[in-house]
């Protein structure tokens, strides 16, 4: 389910020490609402002065809450605790006070941990993206993440999208988790209009610039590349190509890549989905994409949870496979279930994704020991074909 934001909610989930302690920071200390007699989930005294706040200061208060709504969950906990060791705090979790929920630890680690938190944002912001652009044709190349590199790329970025009214300026900004390296690219968008309160409580309407998001995933130890961009698939191979010449000094060839990802194995109703007894997960395909080699039709099968359900069955009950057997169909999309069950540390749980022919997936946004453990089975089930194709020889400058 989609939490929703409300500003009662983290109000009503963050302990009253923390938001008295929130309050001050944001040089509201004069505000008393007699904090010591007020009870837990009290939280009219709180809105009522909130509401009265100038709206500039009622802004700023809320748009901490809500940052703090984001981390206050465990996929956001898991992200604060993988940040403390890119900012100097090893051991984070040895520092939360106990007994706090998920919303009481996202505003302690704002209160004392501003370094931490804003890392961990960028980092579930990540987990959050979905539908990545995948090609595996390139070099194993430590990228360049000087100044003057990321400089070449923002300076590329902007030039591809001036033409289109956006791009005028652009930042880069990197980081990097195990072998993976993410350059966030955040470039104008358009122009847009909106309507809006002023700081009288009249509507008004104010042009605005906001920037988009472009994120690379580069994994140095595999030599692939995932590109997460709202754009279309021609600017998105010139991304590709812009972040390969600026970050890995390497001229991509100008072939179509071969497919990251193939499918076809899994419409065979021989083909398991094994996995090792020690991983301690379960696979299950819940839905799987047709499509028809010789017309444009497409059919979408796809399964409940009756566990003597499978995915081969439904196919079987779902197309005429006398009139137009397995042989005629492309299998172009599968959504995969895993459930992990409960095994040492690690929390059980489920995790679903889609897989697209030719180079397309959602996984990224799962946890990263979810992941790694999800990849494993991806390449040996021959899905994820990293590794299956030569790269372009043409370095650049040659």
């Amino acid at each position: 389910m989609t939490r929703q934001f409300s500003i009662p909610t983290v109000l009503r989930m963050v302990p009253n020490e923390l938001l008295q302690a929130f309050f001050i920071e944001l040089g509201h200390g004069d505000f008393d609402p007699h904090w010591g007699d007020l009870k837990k989930w009290e939280i009219d005294p709180l809105l009522d002065y909130i509401g009265e706040l100038p709206l500039d200061q009622s802004n700023d208060i809320e748009s901490v809450l809500r940052s703090v709504f984001d981390l206050g969950c465990p996929s956001g906990f898991d992200a604060l605790l993988e940040a403390g060791p890119h900012c100097d705090v090893p051991d984070l979790a040895s520092l939360v006070p106990e007994g706090l929920c998920p919303y009481g630890l996202a505003m302690w680690a704002w209160l004392k941990c501003r370094e931490v938190f804003d890392k961990a944002q960028t980092i579930y912001q990540v987990d959050q993206l979905s539908w990545w652009r995948k090609r595996n044709d390139l070099p194993k190349n430590a990228p360049d993440t000087s100044a003057e590199a990321k400089e070449k790329l923002e300076d590329a970025i902007s030039s591809l999208l001036k033409s289109q009214g956006r791009g005028k300026d652009c930042t880069v900004e990197t980081l990097t988790r195990g072998s993976v390296d993410y350059f966030f690219a955040r470039p104008d968008d358009f122009v847009q209009n909106i309507t809006r309160h002023n700081e009288h409580r009249r509507l008004t309407t104010e042009a605005i610039r906001q920037t988009m998001l472009v994120v690379f995933a580069y994994d140095r130890d595999e030599g692939t590349l995932e590109t997460f961009a709202k754009l279309p698939k021609p600017i998105k191979e010139r991304l590709e190509v812009i972040f390969a010449d600026a970050i890995l000094h390497w001229e991509l060839g100008t072939h179509e890549p071969d497919a990251a990802y193939e499918l076809n194995q899994l419409k065979d109703v021989a083909f398991k989905l094994n996995t090792d007894a020690e991983d301690r997960v379960r696979v299950r395909i819940h839905k799987m994409r047709l499509s028809a080699k010789h017309s444009g039709r497409r059919v979408h099968v796809e399964i409940d949870d009756d566990p003597d359900d499978n995915i081969h069955k439904a196919i079987a009950e779902c197309i005429n496979l006398d009139e137009m057997p397995l042989s005629e169909w492309n299998v172009t999309q599968v959504t995969f279930c895993f459930e992990f069950l409960p095994h040492g540390d690690r929390k059980p749980g489920q995790q679903s994704f889609d897989v697209t022919f030719p180079r397309s997936c959602s996984l990224r946004n799962a946890r990263p020991e979810r992941v790694e453990l999800i990849q494993k089975y991806l390449k040996r089930w021959k899905i994820d074909r990293v590794g299956t194709t030569s790269p372009s020889p043409v370095t650049v400058g040659d």
